[in-house]
Parts: C-alpha cells; structure tokens; sequence
C-alpha cells in the first residue's frame, strides 16, 4: 500500500476524535451555562438528540471511508488507462546476468513478489491480481459507504424538519470542511511533484519514481469535498 495511505487514516481518525472531544466539550459548556442562568432553558438530552449525534457520526465516517474506496477505484481504473506504471510503484527484476552467487545452491528469484514484466526495455516486477483486488475492493467500499452515507443524511434530513439542532451541523460541517482542507493542503502538492516525476522519468526508468495513481485519486476524490464543506461553512457565517 502507498505510504500517502496511513497519512490520510491518520488525519481521518484524528479529525473523528477532535468531532468526538468537541461534541462532548460543547455539552459540557451548555449544561453548565444553562445551569447557572435562570432564564435560559436547560440543556435537555433526549434519545433523539443522541440519535442525531449517531447518524452525523457515522455521515463523517461514512463519507471519509468512500473517499478511501473511491481512491483506491480511481487508481486500479487508471492503471488500465494510463498503464501499470502511472498507479503502481515497481521495482527492477533480478538481472539474469548478474554474477554468479557462490553458492551454487542458492537460487535467487526473478521477482520476489509478483512476475515480471516489460515496460519498453526495462523488465520490473509486479503482481498482476493487485490491481483486481483493489478494482473491486474499492467499488464495494465507495458503493456501500455512499449508500450508508445517504441513507444517514436522508434520516438526519427528516429529523431537522421536526427538530433544528444546528449545532450539531455546524461541527459536523466545519469539522469535515477541517479534515478535507488538511488533506487538500497535503496532497495537491504531493501529486502535482508524484506526476512531474512520472512524466519526467517514465522512458528513462519506472523505479525511479513513487507512481502518482494514488495521489491524483485522493485529489479527485477530496477536492470537491473541500470546495462543498467550503462553501457550505461560508453560508453558515453569513447566517450568524
């Protein structure tokens, strides 16, 4: 897996923690103002209440493990695309050539992991099921996940009608807006360099460079989150 991975489920449990902690610092603070004051009504927690907090939860888990589902689709796709190459890292097979190891029983393999293959006049090492696997993990993650998520979004929907809560809005969506600017700030770059690179070098030699598939996925899949949870947290301002 792509060292870009643990960076993004490390800022995604991160972000759930800081949502978790935050949630039950702005309970804490009501219920102690509202204890306080005479004249403002008591902080009530209801099931229903609760049962918001759950369904905004699991909204934000939801959307970030499709992006992780829609990342890994985007990047199997365009390994058939734009070739192995642009999605996949490789490394140089074992040279038959090479000298003789002096112990003669000692049979070193062409390719430790995966067979090899031939990207013009350079044979490389690659697991061909690899790119399966991902192609249907990735579909079965970002499907699945999208419909939780609009099942959850579309029940949350209905109980905002009967009951506004929106505080639990504001931190769902500027704790969201938060998790998707961070990883923006981190992987625009980091793609724009992995794609330099990947033109730059791909004739000359594909092991000099980390294959950029990975990186353009988390883009795609991340930048309209950023630009939606932007413009929604924009009109939120206004609204104060």
């Amino acid at each position: 897996m792509d060292t870009i991975f643990p960076i993004v489920m490390m800022l995604l449990f991160a972000t759930a923690a800081v949502l978790v902690v935050g949630g039950v610092i702005y309970l804490v603070t009501q219920l102690i103002r509202n204890k306080d004051s005479k004249n403002t009504k008591p902080l009530n927690i209801t099931v229903g209440m609760l049962f918001k907090i759950y369904l905004y939860v699991i909204s934000f888990i939801s959307l970030a493990v499709s992006v992780i589902g829609g990342t890994m689709l985007l990047k199997a796709g365009s390994s058939y695309a734009f070739g192995i190459p642009f999605s996949y890292s490789l490394y140089s097979a074992t040279d038959p050539y090479m000298e003789e190891v002096k112990d003669p029983d000692i049979i070193v393999p062409d390719c430790y992991e995966g067979n090899t293959m031939t990207f013009g006049e350079q044979v490389v090492c690659f697991e061909e099921d690899t790119r399966k696997q991902e192609l249907i993990t990735g579909a079965t993650f970002f499907v699945s996940m999208l419909m939780i998520f609009g099942l959850h979004q579309f029940a949350l929907n209905r109980l905002e009608k009967k009951s506004n809560t929106p505080w639990l809005k504001k931190i769902y969506t500027f704790v969201s807006l938060i998790l998707y600017s961070i990883v923006g700030v981190i992987i625009i770059p980091t793609a724009i360099y992995q794609l330099a690179n990947h033109l730059l070098y791909r004739v000359n030699d594909v092991t000099l460079y980390e294959a950029p598939g990975t990186a353009i996925g988390i883009l795609i899949m991340t930048l309209p989150l950023w630009i939606f949870f932007l413009v929604k947290t924009t009109k939120m301002k206004d609204e104060d």
